[in-house]
């Protein structure tokens, strides 16, 4: 899979997989692919919450040896629902 950007945050424990990708995602068009890697297992459950809540795509995320590979697509900026 071709992504725009990489992002390795092998090493670095939650919370910082998802601030990475937070902050890359910030300054990309919609429509791009970041793939995030990630030696947190907590990864496999944090990456598809921050999808979810957030509004982007999680494409695809797997195991690899150590490692855990997400690949996520921006998606437009969610509306903030309101009383």
């Amino acid at each position: 899979m071709e992504a725009a950007i990489r992002v390795d945050t092998s090493g670095a424990a939650c919370p910082v997989p998802i601030l990475e990708i937070a902050k890359v995602m910030r300054r990309l068009p919609v429509g791009a692919l970041v793939e995030l890697i990630s030696t947190d297992r907590g990864l496999e459950a944090d990456l598809p919450a921050w999808c979810e809540a957030t509004g982007h795509t999680l494409v695809r995320l797997e195991k690899r040896g150590a490692s855990y590979v997400g690949w996520v697509r921006k998606e437009g900026e969610v509306p903030v629902h309101g009383p």
